[in-house]
């Protein structure tokens, strides 16, 4: 049987108004490298080798993504987003990193679950775990 795993691209659609924010909250709280700023885009490097894109309109894209059309007037609501996905964002301190991300002013949202779970800039809910965390209960293994 043929077996897939996530890739180490991403991209969001996101609304222009969050762009600053977004810029904010990746570079400065989470510590992730942009990469690259387009008219219509941004690519931040998380860690060693993940990329994640946040498209911020329509516009071709080829200024580096030949081919790519972007279009952010198709985003998510923001109450849609937090029913689109859930992602696991790591971290080797994680009460730390619950503070700056806290005090940053992002949305947190209840989940019977003690990790954070929270909404950043752009929509997008990300639950804080431990690098070193046992995980295994959410894997369920039989």
């Amino acid at each position: 049987m043929t077996k897939v795993i996530f890739g180490n691209h991403s991209a969001l659609r996101v609304h222009r108004t969050e762009r600053d924010r977004i810029r904010k909250f990746y570079r400065d709280i989470l510590g992730c490298e942009l990469t690259r700023e387009l008219h219509d885009k941004d690519d931040f490097r998380m860690g060693d080798g993940f990329y994640i894109a946040f498209l911020y309109g329509s516009g071709g894209g080829w200024e580096a993504d030949k081919g790519v059309t972007y279009a952010a007037e198709h985003a998510l609501s923001e109450d849609d987003f937090l029913k689109a996905i859930f992602l696991e964002l790591k971290a080797d301190d994680v009460e730390e990193m619950r503070r700056k991300i806290v005090d940053f002013g992002v949305k947190v949202l209840e989940v019977p679950d003690p990790h954070l779970y929270f909404q950043a800039p752009g929509g997008q809910v990300f639950r804080l775990v431990g690098t070193n965390e046992d995980l295994s209960t959410y894997e369920g293994h039989r």
